[in-house]
């Protein structure tokens, strides 16, 4: 059967930048105001204990685990879980883009281009899978039953591509800012790349006693 191993992959709150549609991938953004407002006010609706938390070096991140898990630290906060590196269209929107030849040329084929300055997919795709790795053996090291990342909506979509149940492409799949999904399997499952046993997306309800509420 296997040790049973959880993880939930939730995406940070939403940004100003990503209010204006901005592509910010490595670029440091806190939440939004009224975002961090929002966040402070929900609970999982069916908690269950988090063995070990890992986080997105980048601030939204960090800040998002911290006011979903009660001012919880991360067992691991690394640059491992970044989004997708955008180069020189950090900061940038479409609107602003769309004259370039070389952002027309990335739209066409996003997964072979790559923004000027930034990462080819396959280099962000490597990346991520080696943050996977290394998370899964922190796991396995601490006996954890239950991980937590909170991290980008590529690498979300990286891993549900990869690891769900159900074969959707990358862009197939729907990841709300502050939501996600847990995906149920084993230690040796993930180690050896298998699609997982089981996924279910993350829900919350409002906390009326405020910040401070988590899957403790």
């Amino acid at each position: 059967m296997g040790r049973h191993l959880a993880v939930t992959l939730i995406r940070h709150g939403m940004t100003e930048q990503n209010r204006r549609r901005a592509y910010i991938g490595w670029t440091d953004a806190p939440l939004a105001a009224a975002e961090r407002n929002r966040l402070c006010r929900l609970q999982l609706e069916r908690p269950y204990p988090v063995d070990c938390m890992v986080t997105s070096d980048l601030h939204r991140c960090r800040e998002t685990a911290a006011l979903l898990f009660g001012g919880r630290r991360a067992d691991w906060c690394t640059s491992r879980w970044r989004e997708f590196h955008f180069g020189a269209w950090e900061g940038k929107t479409f609107a602003e883009l769309e004259e370039e030849p070389a952002y027309r040329q990335w739209l066409a084929s996003p997964f072979s281009a790559a923004p000027p300055g930034g990462e080819r997919y396959a280099d962000f795709q490597a990346r991520i899978k080696q943050a996977l790795a290394e998370t899964i053996a922190l796991a396995e090291q601490s006996e954890a039953r239950h991980v937590v990342i909170v991290t980008h909506g590529g690498p979300i979509r990286l891993l549900l591509e990869q690891y769900a149940p159900d074969a959707r492409s990358f862009w197939e799949w729907e990841v709300p800012f502050a939501g996600g999904y847990t995906l149920e399997s084993t230690i040796e499952r993930w180690k050896g790349g298998e699609r997982c046993i089981s996924l279910s997306a993350v829900r919350f309800k409002e906390n009326e006693n405020g910040c401070g509420n988590g899957m403790e």
